[in-house]
């Protein structure tokens, strides 16, 4: 039912955001992003951590969306070696104003485990340096009078009143060098 995946996906965030310019020798390879929801194991949200918004008939969750989101670059260490894909993941706790209040490791999940591998710990640490810059336009509790049907699910267009909440949003990041193209890969979806 879309309304349940819809509560699944309360905590999780699709963004588009554009390649930042060159700022080290890394950034100069061919970089490629892919941005898709990173979905929860399980039948939590995150391990029980973070409570899913629950949604009157009359409510709907406008997602965040990404505003500022440059892309973790790749560290220089890695810039003239292979390397396979390796899939580091971050969590990232945004306020109701969509400014980034923290990030961390996400290494629970399934995928994520490469993380926690001290040979990629600068993989992981260049996830959570560009993660934390990031800025959101925030995620909204959208409150609308009965009887009134939105435009979309996460439309808040004619809605009484538009609250500003916070969320928590994992990311998944794969890192890949192969004949000397480094690629950058941010997705999701994984159950």
């Amino acid at each position: 039912m879309r309304r349940a995946a819809l509560l699944v996906a309360l905590l999780l965030v699709t963004g588009c955001a554009t390649r930042p310019p060159p700022q080290s020798p890394a950034a100069s390879y061919d970089v490629n992003q892919h941005r898709q929801l990173l979905q929860p194991e399980g039948g939590t949200a995150t391990g029980g951590q973070v409570q899913a918004y629950q949604l009157a008939a009359s409510e709907r969750f406008r997602m965040p969306m990404a505003v500022q989101a440059a892309e973790p670059v790749l560290p220089e260490e890695f810039v003239r070696r292979s390397l396979p894909p390796t899939t580091v993941c971050v969590r990232v706790i945004v306020d109701g104003q969509g400014q980034v209040q923290r990030t961390e490791p996400l290494l629970a999940h399934s995928q994520c485990g490469s993380g926690g591998v001290q040979a990629n710990a600068a993989l992981l640490q260049a996830a959570l340096a560009a993660t934390a810059g990031w800025v959101f336009q925030p995620a909204a509790l959208c409150h609308f009078a009965a009887g009134v049907t939105p435009a979309s699910d996460d439309d808040c267009t004619g809605a009484t009143r538009v609250e500003a909440v916070p969320v928590t949003l994992s990311y998944a990041f794969t890192f890949e060098v192969v004949e000397g193209r480094a690629q950058v890969r941010r997705q999701g979806g994984l159950r």
